[in-house]
């Protein structure tokens, strides 16, 4: 006879009572979750100007400084770094920061350099412009790497200001652990559903008939094995994205992307913006993320040059175990 393992109101499906046992992103465990939830928002930084370290050279961190945005990150996920060092030209700068931060393992999208270092600018390369990206148009929230399979998760990334536009450009940012007690707060269902194995689809990427990227299947929150953090794929864009179909989980899917579409769109003082200047930069553990549109000038000084590196690794010392 055939064996079924209970599952408690709200537990994502495919768990079973025990999985994950003490972690506080486990529905069935309460107690966790409201320890673990109380001391993250005590020690929550109250403002932009909480995250911001100034540094002197970026590529050559301090160890007070590497300790400072490590700190950070381990409270936000996120630290915003301030220096007078644009870097521009020199693309060996966010990899010289990333490695003192303990990211060792890159990840390298379609676009991206051998190096692992995308420049993000407004292309002139028909394949570059096809991607928001490397447009000067807004991009929506959403965290990177939705595409890649689970053995590729992209758990941080690093983002360095080597020129800035003449206007926009405004980056937005949110901690994917606060949108995870934002909707287990409002409806540990939402969690549930969005913990399912299926309720992130990306379609492959198929250009000339040929396929350089595979359909992704996922959950959009999972439990990441390699740290015990929280880990989110999500993405606001409407096409080349499907969301699991509801049948299963009495609308908790599409409850749960307008919980957080409602918290998108609010006041919450969780959501802190920032425009990167030259010799400024953002490092993080792929939290949640979009920036305005921006109006390049005419000269080379007013234009917005970004270098971003994706890493398989969260910043070392900021995991939950």
């Amino acid at each position: 006879m055939k064996s079924e393992t209970a599952r408690l109101p709200g537990s994502a499906p495919g768990a079973t009572n025990g999985q994950h046992h003490g972690s506080p992103f486990d529905l069935e465990n309460e107690g966790a979750y409201r320890r673990w939830r109380d001391q993250k928002l005590a020690g929550y930084p109250g403002s932009l100007d909480e995250l911001i370290v100034p540094v002197e050279d970026p590529a050559r961190l301090s160890a007070d400084e590497a300790a400072a945005l490590t700190s950070l990150c381990r409270r936000a996920n996120m630290a915003v770094y301030a220096s007078g060092v644009s870097g521009a030209g020199d693309k060996s700068l966010p990899l010289e920061l990333g490695a003192r931060l303990g990211l060792k393992r890159i990840d390298k999208p379609l676009t991206t350099d051998e190096d692992g270092v995308s420049e993000l600018a407004v292309s002139g390369d028909a394949e570059k412009q096809s991607y928001i990206p490397y447009t000067d148009r807004a991009l929506g929230w959403h965290t990177d790497g939705t595409y890649n399979p689970p053995q590729r998760r992209v758990r941080a990334l690093l983002l360095h200001c080597a020129g800035a536009a003449a206007s926009g450009g405004e980056s937005f940012l949110l901690d994917p652990d606060i949108a995870y007690i934002h909707l287990r707060d409002e409806n540990p269902d939402f969690i549930g559903a969005l913990m399912r194995p299926d309720a992130l689809t990306i379609p492959a990427n198929i250009e000339g008939g040929i396929e350089r990227r595979s359909e992704q299947a996922g959950p959009a929150f999972a439990i990441d094995p390699e740290t015990g953090a929280l880990h989110l794929r999500y993405t606001a864009r409407k096409r080349f994205v499907s969301w699991a179909d509801d049948g299963a989980d009495d609308g908790a899917v599409k409850g749960g992307l307008e919980c957080l579409g409602r918290l998108f769109t609010g006041d919450s003082q969780y959501i802190h913006r920032v425009t990167l200047k030259p010799g400024w930069g953002l490092v993080c553990n792929n939290v949640l993320h979009g920036r305005t549109a921006f109006v390049d000038g005419a000269g080379e000084a007013q234009k917005r040059l970004i270098y971003r590196v994706y890493y398989l690794d969260r910043i070392a010392g900021t995991g939950y175990r």
